[in-house]
């Protein structure tokens, strides 16, 4: 404008609306008339637009329906702590029961107030910091081979240091208590070292009982801790993600190993290709 460019040209360069454009230069001649430091540009012309927020009333949101929801939102809670995920009430579910309940409110009202409610409970993940050789993760997966001709599922057992991502995995036939004690030896063996933590998700080699939320550890691993002088640390239930980096080095590790070569003359074959 102060270039004596057409407000038409400046609205396509600037891809906004004429009116816009009118509207900003008329308030800039307007601000020269009423600023006597004689700026090129005024300071409010210069400062973004701003809108006045309409504080809405919620005329059917009331508190005692509020109360209502948050219950509902608190039992979804406790069912998922005690293994019910599959009887959680959806939206839908609350919405149906505040109607057969006599309250006078809509679906969506209903599903805009839960979704702001489980967005402020949504958990944080803080990603940790690890010390070298501090700490190690531990899980079973599954791998599909032939061998000697015959296709048979194995296990294979893995673990991944948390520092620095170093992956170490062995084959076995079943997941028994005497299969693990063989990979944590050998697992040290090849360290050369022990690390101070060892992480399990609640596998039944791992925890023998739940007693609310406490976990009793097998005798097998609490001997087996003793002996080498590693701490156990759990996961909660259905935490995946606090023993992340095992989690991704199962399917890491299968892949790499034997997403082309599947078929062996022996167990002992299909080990040399894992290692």
């Amino acid at each position: 404008h102060l270039q004596d460019v057409s407000q038409r040209q400046i609205s396509t360069e600037v891809k906004v609306s004429r009116n816009t454009v009118s509207k900003y230069i008329e308030a800039f001649e307007n601000s020269k008339v009423t600023d006597v430091r004689n700026l090129p540009v005024t300071e409010n012309i210069l400062s973004p637009p701003s809108y006045k927020k309409r504080d809405g009333v919620k005329r059917k949101m009331t508190e005692e329906i509020i109360k209502r929801l948050r219950g509902f939102i608190q039992d979804n809670e406790w069912k998922r702590k005690n293994n019910m995920s599959k009887q959680q009430m959806k939206k839908i579910d609350m919405y149906e029961k505040l109607q057969e309940e006599g309250y006078d409110i809509g679906y969506t009202t209903v599903r805009n107030f839960v979704n702001t409610e489980e967005m402020r409970a949504k958990e944080v993940f803080v990603r940790q910091r690890y010390s070298a050789a501090w700490e190690v993760e531990f899980d079973w997966g599954e791998v599909k081979l032939v061998i000697d001709g015959k296709r048979k599922s194995y296990s294979l057992a893995v673990f991944t240091l948390a520092y620095s991502n170093y992956r170490f995995a062995l084959l076995y036939e079943s997941e028994t208590m005497i299969c693990v004690q063989d990979v944590h030896t050998k697992l040290i063996d090849h360290l050369g070292f022990v690390p101070s933590v060892f992480t399990y998700d609640n596998m039944r080699t791992v925890v023998k009982s739940f007693v609310g939320t406490d976990r009793k550890i097998t005798d097998g691993m609490l001997n087996l801790s003793n002996y080498y002088g590693f701490r156990i640390r759990l996961c909660e239930p259905r935490k995946g993600n606090q023993k992340g980096h095992v989690e991704r080095s199962v399917e890491v590790v299968r892949r790499k190993a034997f997403s082309y070569d599947i078929a062996f003359v022996s167990l002992e074959e299909a080990q040399k290709r894992l290692n």
